[in-house]
């Protein structure tokens, strides 16, 4: 048996991931190639979420910067909640 097969990898523990299930790597160098993929998959869109959050904050903190009223009364948010927003980190919902 190797040491592939045995290793257990949770991809709960990745910042930003929604999915919680347990990965268990299977024996076959296909099947397992196919479930690495399935990994970079799950990563590349956690990435892709975290990028699409940050813009959105930057761009929520530019509003909030120029204290533009009319706008931030257009998303339903004070300007206090736009900075406390925008200043989340990008893993954070």
């Amino acid at each position: 048996m190797s040491i592939m097969s045995l290793l257990t990898i949770s991809i709960s523990t990745v910042p930003g991931l929604r999915t919680g299930p347990t990965v268990q790597l299977i024996r076959t160098p296909r099947d397992r190639r196919a479930q690495i993929k399935g990994l970079i998959v799950l990563m590349c869109a956690a990435v892709g979420r975290w990028m699409k959050r940050s813009r959105q904050r930057r761009a929520l903190y530019e509003i909030a910067e120029r204290d533009d009223h009319h706008l931030l009364k257009d998303i339903g948010v004070s300007r206090e909640e736009a900075f406390r927003e925008a200043g989340k980190p990008f893993w954070q919902q």
